[in-house]
């Protein structure tokens, strides 16, 4: 895998990541739990500060009830499968 391709599938991750979250309101705690990490673990990859691990896929997959195969494929290669999950509830921030 090159460089630029490395780089790619970070993106479509974080993307994908970010999208889900704000489809299903969960929020960065709540894939750190799934994942076993901090918020600031979490925070840190979405904002491609850190890499995600091989081993945080599976389970942030699952946290979506996704498979890894889906979850690389991107957000609206999932969308196109009919494999979105369920809306949650809408949160809205608190001034």
């Amino acid at each position: 895998m090159t460089e630029g391709s490395a780089e790619d599938l970070e993106t479509t991750i974080n993307e994908t990541v970010r999208l889900l979250m704000a489809r299903t309101g969960k929020r960065q705690a709540d894939v750190a739990a799934a994942l076993g990490v901090t918020r600031g673990a979490v925070s840190s990859r979405l904002l491609g500060r850190a890499e995600w691990k091989l081993s945080d896929l599976p389970r942030v997959a699952d946290c979506f009830g996704l498979t890894v195969s889906e979850l690389l494929s991107g957000y609206t290669a999932i969308a196109i499968a009919g494999r979105l999950p369920p809306t949650g509830p809408i949160r809205t921030r608190v001034a």
